[in-house]
Order: structure tokens, then C-alpha cells, then sequence
């Protein structure tokens, strides 16, 4: 979305997923790396040389794919689902890497802090993709 841009990090390519074409990106990808889903994910597929690969690791915008088996099959692409929750021990080591950076503020990450009594005002943002960053819930304070 074009409201998030501002917070994608410098050394990351800032692009709408509207403009992804293969003359933006200079070609066909080897590794696509989705956050997102939906129709986001099945027009991104088509970006992926074959015998690529694409990594989904959300579905913000939306938890529904429609393929096209045969147009599927002739792009060969691998589709492999990244399930952080259940990659924990995994992923504990690079976590606690980064740790320092995070304390030091040489990485941040964004996050909206809600109260308890704005709990209704968080989910919406969730549920619309509004929301800049992770969502935290204070449980001692109320207000944002």
C-alpha cells in the first residue's frame, strides 16, 4: 500500500505490488518471497522464471488462492509455504542476533501501541491492512 511505503527499510527495493512487471524488475525473478497472498500472489507467480521458487510467508491480502492448474504446471514454479510459528527453534538463533542492533537502535522495527479499551480500533486496523508495523496491546494502559 502506498501509506506504507515511508517504513520499508532503505536497503529494501520500495515498490507498489500494482508496478511489479517483469520491465520493472529487468526480468523474470529466480525467488519470490511474499508476505502478502491473494491476487497479490497469483499475479507475482507469473514473475517467477521456471523452476523458480516463491516463498509465502502471510496472506494480508487475502487467504485465498485461485490457480490455474495447467498455467501452474507450464510455469514451474515451486510454491513452498513458510510456517514461522512452527520454525521457531529455528529461527531463535538469527532472533537473538539481532537483538543487540534492535537494543542499540541500529534496527528498528514499527509497531502501533493500543490500550485495552482500543482493542476494536487495532483489530480493524489488522483486518484492513492499515496498520504500519505489528500491532502490540498494553494490557496495563488504556488509550493509544
Amino acid at each position: 500500500r502506498p501509506a506504507k511505503l515511508p517504513h520499508v527499510p532503505d536497503a529494501a527495493k520500495a515498490q507498489l505490488a500494482s508496478d511489479l512487471t517483469e520491465e520493472t524488475l529487468g526480468g523474470k525473478v529466480d525467488v519470490l518471497i511474499d508476505t502478502v497472498g491473494g491476487t497479490i500472489l497469483r499475479t507475482a507467480l507469473t514473475l517467477v522464471r521456471p523452476r523458480g521458487r516463491a516463498a509465502l510467508l502471510g496472506y494480508t491480502a487475502g487467504r485465498e488462492l485461485t490457480l490455474d492448474l495447467a498455467d501452474f504446471f507450464l510455469a514451474d514454479v515451486s510454491l513452498l509455504p513458510v510456517n514461522m510459528i512452527s520454525r521457531g527453534r529455528e529461527v531463535a538463533p538469527e532472533v537473538l542476533r539481532l537483538l543487540p542492533d534492535l537494543s542499540s537502535g541500529a534496527l528498528t522495527l514499527p509497531y502501533e501501541s493500543y490500550g485495552m479499551d482500543a482493542l476494536g480500533e487495532a483489530v480493524e486496523r489488522l483486518r484492513t491492512g492499515t496498520a504500519v508495523g505489528k500491532i502490540v496491546l498494553d494490557m496495563e494502559h488504556t488509550g493509544n
